[in-house]
Order: C-alpha cells, then structure tokens, then sequence
C-alpha cells in the first residue's frame, strides 16, 4: 500500500489535496473490501488471521478457506459487491451535494453555471467502480480468477486442475498488462475514452499514466502470487491436506 500511495501522491503532484484525499479513500475502501472477503469466509467456517495492506493494496489472510468451491466464489464475490455498494453509495451523494460551476459568461458578461457531481465524492465513487470491476478480472488470485476456478470445479475439475487452469489464464492477462506496459514506455499510451468523468480520468491515469510503470507490477505480482498458489494448492493434495 506504501508504494501504490507514493505513486498516487506522484502522479497527481500538481493536486497535493486532491492526491492525499485519493491515498485515504484507497485505504477505507481496500481494507471495506477485504472486510467483506473476511466475513463471508467466516460465515462459511473459513479462518481469517488478519487482513494486511500490501505493496500494492490489501489481502486478507485466510488461513483456512471455505470448504466447498460454490462458498469460495461467494466469498470471493463479497469484495466487488462491497466495493460496488461503496461506489453507488458515493455517486448517489456526489449527485445529491453538487457543486455549482462557472462555465462561461453570455454577451451581457452573465455567468453560465452548470450543476455538476461533488467532485471529492465522486472520485471515491469511481475509485471503488474500479476496484469492483478491476478484482472481477479473471486473472488468478483475484477475486475474478477465484470465481473461475470455482466455476471450473463445478464442472468436474479437480482444485488442482482448476487451479493449474485458472493460473494460465492469470498468467496470460499477467503478460497482455506487461505488454501495454512497455508500449506505454515506448510512449504509446492508452488513453482515456472520451466522455468519462473527471474522477475517471483521474483513475485511469494512475494505471496507465507514469510510463505503464504500475500496471507492471501488477503484472509481475499476478504471475509470481499465482504461481506460489498453485505450488501450495498441489502440496496441500499430496499432503492430503497437511494444513
């Protein structure tokens, strides 16, 4: 979390308030979103020991996961769905307590004012919108690539089969983000579809902005995080499950 802070505050260096206001909304709403990974887990009988702020987020530490595969893709549904709750709750408000701004002046030399959406409220609200949306990619061991792999089990898939498939699907979104990364080094960048917010603007420049440098750690964070799962799943069947 300490660098993904650093790089926020980087990025957004020309905006000091608007970058640490960003940094504590990314904090409340990662350690919101795991709460919820841990309280699902829990009401299936699964064991959380602590939920830890990362390099770059958070992760709660379930020391024991819920037994069968249709309770591991609840829980780990829990956290975008909490995470969208977040962001529909912050939109709703950014709308309700709207800021008025000056747009232009007529010929009189009147102003032109437009109603527009709190802009604080509504960075948090796109901040958890990407969260949700970003965790529900299939790239194991996000929440998405969970979902996969329970969805491969209950189809006739061994855990260790589906792990071993889920993993290769991570590992190929792991490798497509390498790839925009060094293109955005290259300087070909990504930019933002016209038309979005400016809090979405905001978002997508922290991913994609400052060389694609973020979206590499993510990617090499993918692959080395999904690998040591694997590892640990195929010990755990040869053990017969030691832990």
């Amino acid at each position: 979390m300490g660098l993904l802070a650093a790089y926020i505050l980087l990025t957004f260096r020309g905006d000091l308030a608007l970058g640490l206001f960003m940094v504590v909304a990314l904090l409340v709403s990662i350690l919101l979103h795991e709460l919820a990974h841990s309280v699902v887990a829990r009401a299936f009988g699964g064991s959380v020991g602590y939920i830890a702020l990362q390099l770059l987020g958070g992760c709660a530490a379930i020391t024991r996961m819920p037994p069968k595969a249709w309770q591991e893709c609840l829980m780990a549904l829990a956290g975008p769905v909490c995470s969208f709750v977040l962001a529909g709750l912050c939109w709703v408000s950014a709308v309700a307590f709207s800021q008025t701004y000056l747009v232009a002046r007529d010929m009189w030399g009147q102003p032109i004012v437009a109603q527009l959406p709190n802009q604080w409220l509504a960075v948090v609200a796109v901040l958890n919108f990407g969260l949700a949306c970003f965790n529900l990619v299939p790239a194991f061991p996000m929440d998405g690539g969970r979902v996969l792999r329970s969805g491969l089990q209950s189809v006739g898939l061994s855990k260790v089969r589906a792990t071993e498939w889920a993993v290769r699907v991570g590992q190929g979104f792991a490798a497509l983000w390498a790839a925009v990364s060094v293109l955005a080094f290259m300087g070909i960048r990504l930019h933002a579809p016209a038309g979005l917010p400016d809090a979405a603007v905001y978002l997508w420049d922290i991913v994609f902005g400052s060389g694609g440098l973020l979206l590499l750690c993510i990617a090499y964070m993918i692959w080395v995080a999904g690998r040591q799962e694997l590892m640990m799943v195929r010990a755990e069947d040869y053990y017969g499950g030691w832990r």
